[in-house]
Formats: C-alpha cells, structure tokens, sequence
C-alpha cells in the first residue's frame, strides 16, 4: 500500500470535501472574505460560483466549521427540487414539525414562526443550497418570497446559493430580476495556477502526514498541464500517481508517472469522424471519379495522344479496382460509418501513380502500463494492493440498510462525525487532549505527545493492528468518521458521535470505505524497520524490548542484547513471537511486530481491540 510506503497515515488526495484538507489559497481568502462579510451585514443572498471542482463544497463546509453557535445552518445538497420540496427540505433542516399534506402557505407560516423565534433569542439562520445552477425558475421564486420574513430592521433569513458558472446565466434572466437585485456579495472561485498547485499538493501531503516533498518540479508542471489548475482533478490524478510511483519503487512521482495516470483516469477525447451515409458516399466518390478524369484529360491531352491515352486507360484501370474494394466495404454492414469513411478518405488521397494504396496501423498500446518491483509480494501485500485498486474506483456501491440502526446514527450525529471530532475522541483514549481548532495537522500534534499515526486500509490489517480505529463510513453518499474500539468475530462496539452502538461486522464492513487511522505509542526502541542483514545502532534497543517481552509471555528467546547486526538467530526469534500471535511470520521488524510488543509489555497502557489469542 503507498500509503506506508511513502509515509502517509491516509489518503491525502481524497476527492472528500474535508475541511482539514481546505488549502486557502488566495482566491480562496477572498471567497470566504466575501462569505463572512455577506453574512455579518445581514444581507438576502450570497452568490458563489466556479468551475466543477474547484473547492466550492469544500469551503462552504469550512464556512459551517467556523460559524458561531448562534447560528442555525440549513443546508440543501439536492437542489433539483419543487417549490413544496423546497420548504419541506427548510423544515427537515431546521427540525420543524410538519405535516405531509400542509399547503405551502401553511409550511411558509411555520417557517416564519420559527425563524421569529430565532430571532428572539438572538439566533441567526442561514439557508446555504449547493449546485444552485439546477433550481428551477418556480423554486427560485420561492426561495425570493423567503427572504420576505422580515423584521422592521432585518431579514430573518439569510440564502447561501453556491452554483456552476451557469448559475449566473440563470440569475441573469429578465423575470428573476427582482431575485437578482437582493445579491449582497458574490464570488467567482476560479482554478489554481502553476505556483498554487505546488503549495496544494505539498500542503494536502502534510496534512496526511507526510514530512517531506514527493513530486518533482515536473511532475507538478505536468500536473497543471493535464488538470488546468482544477483541484478534484488534481486529486484524482495525484492520488493515481502516487499510485503509478509506488508500483514502479519510485522515491518520489516523476512527470512520467503523471502522464501514465493521466492516460488512466482522464477520457482522451478524440476528434470524431463526419457520420455519413451511404448515399452520400457513393455520390461523392462518383463526383470525385468524373473530376479526375476531366483533370487526366486536359493533362495528356496534346501531341502524344498514345501516351495519353494508355496513361488514362491504365488509370482507369486502377480507380475501376479501387472502386470496386470501396463499394465491397460499403457494402459491408459489419463496419460503422465513420470507420467506412476513414477508410474511403485514405484510398482518394493515396498516390495514384504508385498503383497501390497502403494502410499502416499503428499498434495499440494499453495505457498504464507500469512497473512492477522485483521483489515478489507476499498474499497479504497482495491483497492490500488489490484493496487499493478497489479504492481508486471513480465511485463504490455500497451494500447496505441505509436506514439500519447505524444509518440513522449517522444522520443524528452528522455534526460529531467530523475528521477533527474523531481524532479528539480517539486521542482522549491516549490520554491526549486535542485541541478543537487545530493549527498543525492533527497527526502532527500528537507525535508531540509521543503517540504516531498509522494508516489502516484492509479489515485484515485492522485486526492485526489490534487497536482502536477511526474508519470512514458511507451513509446515502455521505462520509462519517466513527471510531471503533471493541471487535469480536460477529459484532463490533462502535462510537458514533457521543453514542455508543452494537454493530454486527457484516454491517459495518459493508458500510467502511477501506480508509481509516489508528494510533500508537512508539516505545525507546522507535519505529525503524528492520529486517535480516540490517545494521543498526537501535538494534540493542529493539533486541532489548523483544527479550522483555519473550520472557512476560514466557517464550524462551535468547538474544544477544547488545548485538548491532540483524542476524539469523534474531530473524528466527521475530518469526517465533509472530508465529505465537497469528502474524505474518516473515521476521521482519515493522509496525505490527511494535504494536504486539507494545501491547505485551504495557497491556495497561495501550487500548485494543480485543485480547490476543496464542495460536494453539
């Protein structure tokens, strides 16, 4: 999995819009400048638009992360919607009490009585409606007649109405002007440019906890040639070349992983042949034969009239053969009509003189074609690199009761399954006290505190870590971040929110989108990986907690201690304490080698998931 790989406790280019991942830049800045200000004046409507994918989600959840707790958010992510699906969505937002067949006027009224309240108390509303572009004209009117609940001095509510380029063609209409006269602020997000998109990918790569720079100058150059500055495009193929660079054992990604990722994910748009009929064709193939021969005749006709005349025969000759293949291929039913028309341009213009016209085809070449490392892979890397294939999907189905136990848990709790609220509640169980608003990357922040991130992408690998585990889940298309902290072969105890639920495996498997963290702490003797050959001055150290922890679980072992040299004896007493836990018995010293001795020799300390189990 690149993820470990190149050092990443997560996916940093995930096409989520997490707000952790927000890079500012500073078109950015001045949107979300305009946002704050729009709302601070008490203004109807606040327009933003900008090209698909680049980031208008994502800050308008940044936004909502930011807003005081004295302001009540209602936000429609489907907007292709009717006038009474409209107000039904307000109420279902703003958990105001309906009835199905109320009349608008009657939905209008509630909202009103509602939003007066608010007032009262001093509470600010916000209706924010994403993909804006698609409202119909009716509903448009419907959300101006909203901005009508009013005070003597204020608007009750304020309208968020975040679109496509398209959304201003719409706003732009002769009978929406009265909608259109209410716009307060209004911005247009437009791409990244080539010095942007270094500070993106390298900010995105320490967030996810890389600490150093994995794409050269001109990878990133061809970064922005193949994604035009589009930040989900830059994701996608970013992530893919990570993917490509990982697979060919590349130290960092080159501009030729870039362009083999590009071939993968992005349609190649070619020009298309005219479509032409039949008809036609034969018609203009006639016209084409009359003209030639009126050109051949002016041409020899003159003194040498039997040169002429066997050159035009011998002409003749050739057009009558090649006529007569180009009919046989129109004939054929078993070619389209554009590949009919390829082939027809490709005779009429070959070279008359030569008498024989000649098709190269040019080999197919499969794109993505990468590397592959020398080193053979074990079945567990195997299937980690499959899992990893299954992730890059453009989308994933997800098989499950939508509206389970879990499933309404999630929608309960959509507020409390952010990223930040995970990892806070997870670093509590380490005694850890995150902060809510966190400068640093949160993994950051906790290696000052002596606890380390590691990524977990298969169930498999969750079970070996043997720790709790924050994984991200699929609720109707949404992301939660849960945390998982009891497991046994049939149910797994999980925290949703505040909430502590059973959730059978099968449920929660199902719902896991194979992305999730987890933590631990690293002892005296580090993290280095080690293997057999390997010299190292942390040897003793690692040699040293793998001898305390032969002798708690009375495993005969004898090392010597002070040893720098990865030997055999150590190789084969790592196997043996593997062996005894149900790991993969290779006798390398990696994280699930540290994670069993750490639990071994602190058991107190460190939260898991269960009890391990010898292997009888």
């Amino acid at each position: 999995m690149y993820l470990d790989y190149f050092g990443l406790v997560e996916r940093p280019f995930s096409i989520a819009p997490d707000p952790q991942y927000l890079y500012m830049s500073a078109r950015h800045k001045e949107a979300m400048a305009h946002l704050t200000y729009g709302l601070s004046q008490g203004g109807c409507f606040i327009v933003l638009t900008g090209e698909v994918g680049t980031g208008k989600t994502t800050l308008c959840r940044n936004l909502l992360d930011d807003l005081p707790d004295d302001v009540e958010v209602a936000l429609i992510l489907n907007a292709n919607i009717n006038e009474q699906e409209l107000l039904q969505t307000v109420c279902d937002e703003l958990k105001i009490e309906y009835g199905e067949n109320d009349s608008q006027k009657r939905l209008l009224d509630q909202i009103n009585t509602h939003l007066l309240k608010g007032f009262a108390n001093k509470q600010q509303t916000v209706l924010i409606i994403d993909e804006a572009q698609l409202l119909k004209r009716d509903v448009l009117e419907q959300i101006r007649l909203l901005t009508n609940l009013e005070t003597t001095k204020s608007k009750l509510l304020q309208i968020i109405l975040i679109g496509q380029p398209e959304l201003n063609d719409v706003l732009s209409r002769n009978d929406l002007r009265q909608l259109a006269q209410r716009v307060t602020a209004r911005y247009h997000l437009g791409p990244l440019d080539r010095r942007e998109i270094e500070d993106y990918v390298n900010f995105r790569l320490r967030v996810a906890g890389c600490r150093k720079p994995l794409f050269t100058m001109q990878a990133l150059s061809q970064l922005h040639k193949s994604t035009d500055g589009i930040p989900r495009r830059i994701n996608v193929l970013a992530d893919h070349a990570l993917l490509s660079a990982y697979a060919k054992t590349n130290v960092m990604v080159d501009a030729k992983c870039v362009r083999s990722a590009t071939n993968e994910v992005f349609i190649q748009t070619k020009k298309q042949a005219p479509q032409f009929s039949k008809p036609f064709l034969y018609g203009a193939f006639a016209v084409v034969l009359l003209s030639l021969n009126f050109v051949l005749w002016w041409l020899f006709s003159g003194d040498d009239d039997s040169l002429a005349s066997a050159n035009l025969a011998e002409s003749s000759k050739l057009r009558q053969s090649q006529q007569s293949e180009v009919e046989t291929e129109l004939s054929d039913g078993s070619e389209g009509d554009a590949q009919t028309a390829d082939k027809l341009s490709d005779k009429l213009n070959a070279d008359q003189t030569a008498g024989v016209t000649t098709i190269i085809k040019s080999d197919s070449i499969t794109p993505g074609t990468v590397v592959i490392a020398d080193e053979p892979l074990d079945e567990t890397e195997l299937f980690e690199q499959a899992s990893v294939a299954i992730e890059q999907l453009p989308a994933r189905v997800f098989n499950y009761d939508a509206s389970s136990k879990l499933g309404q848990a999630l929608d309960a709790s959509a507020d409390l399954t952010s990223r930040t609220a995970a990892f806070r509640a997870l670093a509590a169980a380490w005694d850890v006290d995150l902060p809510a608003k966190l400068i640093q990357p949160a993994c950051e922040t906790l290696l000052a505190n002596g606890v380390d991130c590691l990524s977990v992408t298969t169930w498999a690998q969750l079970q070996r870590f043997n720790r709790p585990a924050i994984l991200v889940l699929d609720q109707n298309n949404s992301l939660h971040r849960v945390i998982v902290f009891k497991l046994d072969a049939d149910t797994a105890q999980v925290l949703v929110g505040q909430n502590v639920l059973n959730v059978s495996v099968a449920e929660l498997r199902s719902r896991w989108t194979n992305n999730g963290i987890t933590f631990w702490r690293p002892s005296d003797a580090g993290k280095q990986f080690l293997q057999q050959g390997d010299r190292s001055n942390n040897l003793p150290a690692v040699r040293d907690i793998l001898s305390r922890a032969s002798q708690a679980v009375e495993l005969d072992l004898s090392l010597d201690v002070q040893n720098t040299l990865f030997d055999q004896p150590l190789d084969e007493a790592v196997r043996a304490m593997q062996l005894k836990y149900a790991l993969v018995s290779d006798g390398k010293i990696g994280s699930e080698t540290y994670l069993l001795i750490n639990e071994i020799l602190e058991p107190e300390q460190t939260p898991t998931l269960r009890t391990r189990v010898e292997r009888g």
